[in-house]
């Protein structure tokens, strides 16, 4: 449901809806996920198809979200719900998946893994003491 006035302030919340991670299994990829961790733990490994607007950036994205129920996830399910209240007080239809990605992992569900990176960081130098010295003095010097 696209948002519509926001609610009386004075009137009971509702409680929040929750499903599984097999429960959203069930009814995915048609389902919008919207994943509210920041943006690099969602480049890290996410949901194929998934939406990535991060909880802190949520309230100025609203024209952001599709008109449809909004399947909320993070890492383990303490922001995605601090999402649904907000977006149920702006009139938004959620649904908070318990356990985030973590379950929907652990439950063998699909994952997208950033790829490996193309030029890995290289490891330190090792300077040997010679080195340290030379290099110190302004010496010309060779690593061993």
């Amino acid at each position: 449901m696209q948002p519509s006035s926001p609610p009386d302030a004075g009137a009971p919340r509702e409680p929040l809806r929750t499903i599984t991670a097999d429960g959203l299994a069930e009814i995915w990829p048609a389902a919008t996920v919207v994943d509210v961790r920041s943006r690099e733990e969602h480049s890290t490994a996410f949901i194929p198809g998934s939406l990535n607007i991060p909880l802190d950036e949520l309230g100025s994205r609203l024209a952001d979200l599709p008109n449809a129920t909004l399947y909320l996830l993070c890492g383990s399910g303490k922001r995605s719900s601090q999402a649904a209240r907000m977006l149920n007080d702006r009139g938004y239809t959620t649904v908070n998946v318990a356990g985030g990605i973590t379950e929907w992992y652990r439950a063998g569900h699909p994952v997208t893994y950033a790829p490996a990176s193309e030029n890995p960081p290289k490891p330190p130098r090792r300077r040997t003491l010679t080195g340290l010295l030379d290099l110190f003095r302004g010496r010309p010097h060779h690593n061993s």
